[in-house]
């Protein structure tokens, strides 16, 4: 239970931030709420997972998850380019994300 708390956290805060992409300001009020509602949510959601999880690994895995999926959001969503050493840390991150999914 926990872990998926943990994973929803993480997606919740990609989705939150790509709402904040689109905010334009404060003057788009939908990506404001969705972005407000989602950060919300994602802490919640990764409190409780910390109630199970030790703090550090689970703060590590939710920030590896939201910065790979913002970057897989950027990159098939919003059409950014990446150039292979992004590439290349973005894998140590998922390397470490695994790692600590794997001894904890």
């Amino acid at each position: 239970m926990a872990w998926g708390l943990l994973v929803l956290a993480g997606i919740e805060e990609v989705i939150a931030t790509i709402a904040m992409k689109y905010m334009d300001g404060t003057r788009k009020k939908w990506p404001l709420i969705v972005m407000i509602v989602g950060f919300i949510f994602s802490f919640f959601c990764l409190s409780m997972a910390m109630q199970r999880i030790p703090a550090g690994v689970a703060y590590a895995i939710w920030t590896g998850v939201g910065s790979i999926g913002i970057t897989l959001a950027g990159l098939f969503w919003f059409k950014e380019k990446f150039g292979y050493k992004q590439f290349l840390s973005l894998a140590f991150i998922l390397i470490g994300v695994i790692g600590l999914g794997m001894t904890s």
